[in-house]
């Protein structure tokens, strides 16, 4: 269960827009307590240095717009070629309609076009590659386009040390078509509900709606301060299960498409941070010249954008040249985890952008 292997499928291309304005973690010392050490510290050890944050007014629609936009005209893509566009992504401009049709709208779309929105986190790019693989195989024709991406940052509290340094905005597009002679793609998807509550926001929703109680800030036992009405990221146990998980989860994925990691030349891992990455690959006898880790101190936590942020931002210049056999692999919030074995021939992947209005 949770295994699937689609034929027929290709990631052709994808593009990343990120937030417009950067932050420093130089420039943030109650972070670091105003200790240059512990300064060099996270940067060394966690990969903690810039990370890319929208401006005011700028949605993640905006982000994914811009992405799209510019990979159909890289691309050549005519409208009436997309059967489909699926948004990805925990912080959509509306409660209601979802994302998905806000891009419809915006990119021009047929009414023919089908709009899914799909609500997730750190998996969610993979998730997202799967179900667009599907409706690309069963369409027989056209592509799908897949919209990934979040404004996380603006849901941490700015005295939460544990989530504000961390997260960064983007969105992302990709282009997901039917192919009837490429490779067998291979996915092995988990999920565990029982801990929603290593990684959420407590209150907003119909369970806890927002209010003033909810808004009423509290101090933790770590030091951090946020509402109810703010991220909550229990570190330690998100630790916990990504050592747990991620591993497991890369040797069920080679066993599934019975290729082993010599046979991979990129896994391309969600950028929670560079030591988590690291520590992955490691785990996993991985070199880590086959793990890139340098998108979360680039950009931060892209959440469901960071594989398209490593694909665009690390692998753009090698994936031109030659077809690439890659593990795209995503963890986090839900909790759910996946991870895909595929083949890249030469996709359009762009170079990152920065949002412009």
């Amino acid at each position: 269960m949770g295994n699937y292997m689609l034929d027929n499928v290709e990631l052709a291309g994808c593009s990343v827009v990120l937030g417009e304005n950067i932050q420093r973690l130089e420039d943030e010392p109650q972070y670091w307590g105003h200790d240059r050490s512990q300064l060099t510290r996270l940067q060394n050890r966690l990969g903690l240095d810039t990370r890319r944050i929208a401006a005011p007014g700028t949605t993640v629609s905006d982000l994914c717009r811009q992405a799209a936009t510019s990979l159909m005209q890289e691309m050549h893509i005519d409208r009436q070629e997309v059967t489909a566009i699926i948004s990805v992504t925990q912080t959509p401009d509306y409660l209601m309609p979802g994302n998905a049709y806000v891009l419809h709208a915006a990119l021009g779309l047929s009414k023919e076009t089908v709009a899914i929105d799909v609500c997730q986190g750190c998996a969610g790019f993979v998730y997202g590659l799967w179900l667009a693989g599907m409706m690309s195989r069963a369409s027989g024709h056209g592509g799908v386009l897949l919209c990934a991406g979040d404004t996380l940052s603006r849901a941490a509290n700015k005295k939460d040390y544990t989530t504000a340094p961390i997260f960064g905005d983007a969105g992302s597009a990709a282009w997901v078509r039917y192919c009837p002679d490429v490779e067998n793609a291979y996915f092995v998807l988990r999920a565990d509900g029982r801990e929603l509550d290593k990684l959420y926001i407590p209150a907003g929703g119909a369970r806890m709606p927002a209010s003033a109680a909810t808004r009423t800030e509290q101090t933790y036992d770590d030091g951090s301060v946020r509402s109810l009405d703010d991220l909550h990221m229990d570190g330690v146990g998100i630790f916990s299960f990504t050592m747990a998980e991620q591993p497991q989860l890369l040797r069920d994925l080679m066993r599934f498409s019975g290729c082993d990691a010599a046979g991979i030349d990129y896994f391309v891992m969600h950028q929670a941070n560079r030591y988590i990455v690291e520590t992955v690959a490691k785990k996993s006898a991985i070199p880590l010249q086959k793990a890139p880790s340098a998108t979360f101190s680039r950009y931060g936590n892209l959440n469901s954008a960071s594989i398209p942020g490593v694909l665009c931002g690390e692998l753009a210049s090698v994936a031109r040249q030659r077809d690439l056999n890659v593990v795209l692999q995503g963890f986090g919030v839900g909790l759910s985890w996946g991870a895909c074995q595929m083949r890249l021939r030469q996709p359009s992947c762009l170079e990152p952008q920065i949002y412009s209005r």
